[in-house]
């Protein structure tokens, strides 16, 4: 009987043993999963990270899948995540996964979380933020984890004092948002208008140019057709002037009427001078035949006309043409005229000698161009200046010139 009562009470023992075994070992292997979200106002999570610390000891930084990302805890431990961002105001999270003893020995649902994070500003105190927003704690009544209200509470109003200064200044920077976004759309379309009046000038000095191609090559064309107008009746005035010159050779020529040749004088008979006689060596009547010479004989003015009298006669030369009396020369007429027409101005000059006439021509027109024409055929400016001028003065000099 004994030996059973100790079999009993070894047994006894032994299974108290294993029951507490279990127990440990149930709260050993009971976690806590929490499962996070990082939001960013007024930006994205890229930049941001999770630090993980494990009673005061830094165990892990989570970079990646911050907009849904899980931690497992273990139970009896304390847990503080920070959420940080370069530029904003960094959050913290501090879980006690401390459980009672005489707690239901399971595995706690998991613990659902978000964050959000705004950017930090100079002249906001953020101290209140140095200290956990939220403790997250095993709460006996529920038999599952939850928030500290009361200490909630406690730091309700310092946070939402913050928060109110943010949301201030996040409405006064969305105002200003605003207020440059219209600036931009005005810019915008002030730029789009200026550039649209820039294309529509740039397409009217392409137009203009191009008229003003156009225009140039149909004023080439015009003095083209001009100039071959021109030539076809200068050719034309050509062809008939050479047929007047013809018909002009075939006309009998004017004979040329010789001036009678100059008779020479016949000398005056010399008179026959007597011997005075004596008698008569005195008689003045000699002498008032001879009054002016001095007294001189008249045999010394007889001995002068004996010396003309047998002077022989002179030949009378053939005139040339520069002999000729002014009043039988030809007469050169000069006509000089200038016509105007809307493209071009002309300069006209005729000389006509005789029946014959010559025409010079200096077309001018208003693009630039400068032509020169002697009776109908294209000639140089030398040779037009030459004898519309100072060969024309020599040819006509002492002639009557019109305009």
């Amino acid at each position: 009987m004994k030996n059973r009562v100790i079999y009993g009470v070894g047994r006894s023992l032994a299974l108290f043993i294993c029951a507490i075994g279990l127990s440990v070992t149930a709260y050993a292997q009971a976690t806590l999963q929490v499962n996070g979200r990082i939001k960013i106002e007024g930006g994205d999570v890229q930049g941001s990270r999770a630090v993980v610390y494990k009673n005061g000891v830094k165990e892990r930084t989570i970079t990646t899948d911050l907009n849904k990302f899980s931690v497992v805890m273990d139970v009896n431990s304390t847990y503080i995540i920070s959420f940080e961002k370069n530029g904003y105001v960094s959050k913290k999270l501090s879980f006690n996964t401390t459980v009672p003893s005489d707690a239901p020995t399971k595995d706690f649902l998991p613990f659902d979380f978000a964050v959000s994070l705004f950017q930090q500003y100079d002249d906001i105190n953020i101290v209140v933020f140095n200290q956990p927003v939220g403790i997250i704690r095993y709460e006996p009544s529920m038999g599952d984890f939850d928030y500290d209200t009361d200490y909630t509470k406690s730091i309700q109003s310092q946070l939402q004092a913050v928060l109110d200064q943010v949301e201030e200044r996040q409405n006064e920077e969305a105002k200003q948002a605003v207020d440059q976004q219209k600036e931009k759309a005005q810019q915008a379309k002030e730029l789009a208008k200026a550039e649209a009046a820039a294309k529509r000038q740039e397409e009217a000095n392409v137009k203009a140019l191009a008229n003003a191609e156009e225009e140039h090559k149909a004023q080439l064309a015009e003095a083209e057709a001009q100039r071959k107008e021109q030539e076809k009746r200068d050719a034309e005035a050509l062809m008939k002037k050479k047929a007047e010159e013809q018909a002009a050779l075939r006309v009998e020529p004017i004979k040329e009427e010789k001036p009678e040749p100059i008779a020479a004088a016949k000398p005056e008979p010399i008179p026959v001078q007597k011997r005075p006689e004596p008698l008569v060596q005195h008689n003045t009547s000699l002498a008032n035949v001879n009054s002016g010479t001095e007294n001189r004989r008249s045999i010394a003015a007889t001995s002068g006309l004996s010396e003309n009298a047998v002077r022989p006669a002179r030949e009378v030369p053939r005139m040339e043409q520069n002999d000729v009396p002014e009043h039988l020369r030809p007469v050169t007429v000069r006509n000089e005229d200038l016509i105007v027409e809307p493209s071009k101005v002309i300069k006209l000059i005729t000389y006509e000698t005789a029946g014959v006439e010559t025409e010079y021509r200096k077309v001018t027109h208003k693009w630039g161009g400068v032509f020169y024409f002697k009776s109908g055929v294209s000639c140089s400016q030398e040779i037009f200046d030459r004898e519309t001028f100072e060969e024309a003065d020599e040819q006509i000099a002492g002639a009557t010139r019109s305009r």
